[in-house]
């Protein structure tokens, strides 16, 4: 019987819209991701082409297939199951009853019985009718009776949380043509089991690339550290930073007034929106491959690090380095 193929991630459709602009040709781009070349072949070309092929967009038709193929919903309010989920929920049966006694009579049959149903799929189905007398019977019926699933949020716990960001959506035009310097990435990478890490900050129109010693994953920890790098930087050269969500920009409001930047924050799951950033932490994976402890690197180690990827010719740049842009830039201050 032949395999089912692996459906592509957001990381895969993000890795071959890097590589693409990067010049890279199917076959290589299949090699790094360890798939088969037609089977990369066909996803660039049902998204457009190698010329015009975009990750989200990828990602957003993929998404909107799924939603109109694939198994049907079991449980419409006008099907056998969710009538006999209603009925036993009337005998006060919970979700969890209901599901393990139809698995228990299954257990004996060459197959599996249409009435047949997961707890969380009940609930989901009791929590997503329309508000009405239906909606309060089925929730009355259950132990808890919540008007609403899911755990009754913490009042007041605010740490680690971002508070007062602003989205990608609101950042200027100016700067998705990457055509002013100026503006910047930022990211961490982690070590082994996620105890120790390192930031790292791209300049967008050169890919000049800053490595930053993170001494513990906090967020007073992580404001500091990249306050400190990003103000031995001319300040007309640091305009903006874009980063995800992580929990260690807690403190972004420091670190703005720190640097004088306005901080902007990508929507969860999107790496494509910061595509300089995502490629850059797979070439520092050459340096540190997964799993090393990278609290055993000091500063000295990461600008050594930088220096190397800094000094890489890249074909985005025809050629040039990242290194020589940023000094040209520096040396155009200066002058």
């Amino acid at each position: 019987m032949a395999t089912p193929r692996r459906a592509f991630t957001v990381v895969d459709r993000t890795t071959i819209d890097l590589r693409l602009r990067d010049g890279w040709g199917v076959g290589m781009i299949a090699r790094s991701l360890g798939r088969s070349a037609g089977t990369v072949s066909d996803e660039v070309n049902r998204n457009g082409g190698a010329a015009t092929y975009e990750a989200g967009a990828a990602e957003d038709r993929a998404a909107a297939k799924r939603e109109t193929t694939g198994r049907k919903a079991r449980m419409s309010r006008d099907g056998a199951v969710f009538t006999e989920a209603k009925r036993l929920l009337g005998l006060r049966w919970s979700p969890e009853q209901i599901s393990g006694r139809r698995k228990r009579e299954d257990a004996g049959m060459q197959q599996e019985s249409a009435l047949r149903v997961s707890h969380e799929a009940i609930y989901a189905a009791i929590y997503a009718l329309p508000r009405g007398e239906l909606r309060r019977e089925l929730i009355g019926c259950l132990r808890h009776a919540k008007p609403a699933r899911g755990r009754k949020p913490k009042g007041g716990e605010l740490r680690g949380k971002l508070v007062g960001m602003t989205n990608i959506k609101d950042r200027p035009e100016e700067i998705e043509g990457r055509l002013v310097p100026g503006h910047w990435e930022g990211d961490l990478i982690l070590g082994a089991r996620g105890a120790s890490a390192i930031g790292t900050l791209v300049e967008r129109t050169t890919s000049f690339v800053v490595l930053v010693h993170m001494p513990a994953r906090k967020a007073d920890v992580a404001a500091s550290a990249f306050a400190g790098a990003l103000n031995a930087i001319p300040e007309s050269l640091r305009k903006t930073l874009t980063y995800d969500q992580g929990k260690e920009m807690a403190g972004h409001a420091g670190l703005a007034e720190a640097t004088g930047m306005r901080i902007f924050f990508a929507d969860p799951h999107s790496p494509w929106q910061r595509g300089a950033n995502e490629n850059t932490n797979g070439l520092l994976r050459q340096y540190f491959p997964k799993g090393t402890p990278l609290s055993e690197f000091d500063q000295g180690d990461l600008d050594a690090v930088a220096d190397s990827l800094n000094a890489r010719p890249r074909k985005t740049l025809d050629f040039a380095t990242p290194g020589e842009h940023f000094r040209t830039l520096e040396a155009g201050l200066a002058g």
